[in-house]
């Protein structure tokens, strides 16, 4: 489903209001004509005749009339204000669900501009766009009492238009400049604001004001230039605009003195021609925020035609959690080399799966294209046999559960967390969850048990408690696979034991069981093992046979030289892919892998065995 057609729509539907509004305009319009018929009248026939009941019949046809547009001119602004906030309402929504189902770039920026369109709407200086076609109307009026007076109105027309124009071209470049400037300074302050903890930790208050400080600076002065620059554009229409009524008191006296007018004119062509002049004045004034709102709903069409959502979708039964992979090839984007090479293979229902490798190996990238997160850019990925694009996005979150690396939460309980915020589920559910991860009694444990909140300003889990939750949201609604990147880093031994478990319990289930992982300890509980370098596929199978293929070993954590390696720290080795050994520097390499429990590569059983008698003899010499 296009988002461009859907805003479309509620475009459409924005011109019927617009429509409206332009007929509550013109009688609003026309209902300001009361005030000068009024002078007129007082003026030529009032004060001749001194008559009072025709003073007070004016009078009141006037104050009646004023009424009227005084509340012809409010429905036509709540109109406005209504029309824009119903549209943004009924787009916003699928607005963010739109930046969300991006791959990559998501942000903000599509529903900040949506905002602008609805505050431009209510605008002044777009209410002033609805009186503008009745401003030849009044002039004409004012040509028809005298050529003149109609002259000197058409004028300062001209006039305004032309420093409206002269300002706006005047001011481009500086406006632009300044939003530059701004957009890189709030850059500069959200890469502090989420760098935190470093900056306290080491005392960078100084460095951190200096280096932002110059950013916002620099905004600074040239936000003041253009501000100044426009104001002084702003100030001089204004003053054009009071000049232009002091011409037109002026000539309309000229004429009365020449016997060509009355004094009755002199009013009353001053109040239409202010009328038929205001929403000039308001536009110029406005002409920045309106042109800014036609660059924004430009950027807003262009930003919707990158974005489409999932229609309708039939759904599919329970899968039974079998995953096909076939030649999936994922570039990041043009130019770049691929992440993940041609990757093949077939993932059967109820496997428990551990996948391996050295860093930048494409382990957590080939995580997320399982999960849907993204898209291969070439071959597919498959579900029960079925393209993973397309089933319905909402069904295939709840068939596949997926614990990413970073364990962010929602301000919201930790029960609604686990629940993914779905609010029309039962509560048993997330209980379950937390029962089948192994967390419920962890959960109960906390200030308000399931119902604590969490919040960026109070109660906020450690990062062994995140991964635990974490764990727990992956296992909702009882999925049919279960995809786990890097679940165990911040868990302590305790922790560890507790996934463990769940890992049994999900094998028991018949759960498909992915984890991304760097511990050892995760073979144990897994039946296969896929073991990935440079994006492709180097070992894949039974778990007994890539370790027996001499690909892979099992390197302790080992403490100092001399020390005796503990029951943890044998637990803590991790799966290393054997590398072909340098001669000049054979032992030294093996030590260090040893000792830092870095992912090597190697060819076969004969320089496995090398570096293990290289690593021997370097203990032995230390020792």
């Amino acid at each position: 489903m296009s988002l461009i057609e859907d805003y479309k729509a509620e475009e459409a539907i924005l011109r019927k209001s617009l429509k409206k509004a332009a007929v509550y305009s013109a009688i609003a319009s026309f209902s300001m004509l009361a005030v000068p018929m009024f002078l007129f009248q007082v003026y030529n026939s009032i004060l001749m005749s001194r008559s009072f009941e025709t003073l007070a019949g004016m009078a009141i046809f006037a104050v009646v009339v004023l009424i009227g547009y005084g509340i012809f001119d409010s429905v036509r602004n709540s109109l406005l204000m209504k029309a824009g906030v119903e549209m943004e309402s009924r787009m916003a929504g699928l607005l963010l669900a739109g930046e969300l189902s991006r791959q990559h770039g998501a942000n903000a920026q599509s529903l900040r501009d949506l905002a602008s369109l609805r505050q431009v709407v209510a605008s002044p200086a777009f209410s002033a766009l609805f009186d503008l076609p009745f401003m030849p109307i009044f002039m004409l009026l004012i040509v028809m009492i005298h050529p003149v007076l109609g002259g000197v109105v058409f004028l300062g027309a001209c006039i305004l238009a032309f420093m409206g124009i002269w300002g706006d071209r005047a001011t481009a470049d500086l406006h632009q400049e300044h939003m530059q400037s701004m957009i890189k300074a709030h850059q500069v302050l959200d890469m502090h604001m989420n760098s935190q903890e470093i900056i306290r930790a080491q005392g960078m208050y100084r460095e951190v004001v200096n280096h932002w400080g110059k950013q916002q600076g620099e905004q600074l002065d040239r936000f003041l230039t253009a501000s100044m620059k426009g104001s002084a554009f702003s100030s001089s229409s204004k003053a054009v605009r009071q000049i232009i009524q002091v011409l037109m008191i002026g000539s309309g006296a000229l004429l009365v003195l020449a016997d060509q007018a009355t004094a009755g004119v002199i009013f009353a062509t001053a109040m239409i021609g202010g009328r038929a002049l205001q929403p000039v004045e308001q536009i110029v004034g406005g002409w920045r925020a309106l042109k800014q709102a036609y660059a924004t709903r430009s950027r807003l069409m262009q930003r919707l035609e990158e974005m489409s959502l999932p229609e309708n979708r039939t759904k599919l039964p329970r899968p039974r959690g079998e995953i096909t992979l076939e030649r999936v090839v994922y570039v990041p984007q043009p130019g770049v080399p691929p992440i993940i090479k041609g990757v093949n293979g077939r993932i059967e229902a109820g496997d428990s799966l551990a996948i391996i490798g050295p860093s930048g190996a494409g382990k957590s990238t080939l995580a997320r294209i399982i999960v849907g997160y993204l898209l291969p850019s070439a071959g597919r990925v498959a579900l029960d046999g079925q393209d993973l694009t397309v089933w319905d996005p909402v069904a295939k979150g709840l068939h596949i559960g997926y614990m990413p690396q970073q364990s962010t939460f929602f301000e919201a309980t930790v029960r609604e967390n686990i629940a993914r915020l779905r609010q029309d589920d039962p509560e048993e559910l997330a209980i379950e969850a937390a029962k089948m991860a192994g967390v419920h009694e962890l959960l109960l444990k906390l200030p308000q048990g399931y119902d604590t909140v969490i919040s960026k300003n109070g109660f906020y889990p450690s990062g062994g408690q995140a991964q635990l939750i974490a764990l727990a949201r992956a296992f909702y609604g009882s999925p049919s696979v279960l995809v786990l990147d890097e679940p165990n880093a911040s868990l302590d031994t305790a922790g560890e034991q507790v996934f463990h478990k769940a890992l049994h319990r999900a094998t028991r289930s018949k759960i498909t069981t992915i984890v991304v992982t760097q511990r050892p300890s995760v073979l144990q509980h897994v039946s296969k093992v896929l073991l990935m370098q440079d994006g492709a596929i180097k070992e894949f199978g039974p778990k007994e046979e890539v370790m027996k293929s001499g690909a892979v070993r099992a390197v302790p954590s080992a403490a100092k030289a001399g020390a005796k390696p503990n029951a943890q720290s044998t637990q803590q080795a991790k799966p290393q892919v054997q590398p072909k050994p340098q001669v000049h520097a054979k032992s030294e390499a093996a030590k260090t892998a040893s000792e830092k429990n870095t992912a090597v590569p190697a060819d076969d059983k004969k320089q496995q065995a090398g570096l293990q008698e290289d690593a021997a003899a370097a203990k032995k010499k230390e020792a």
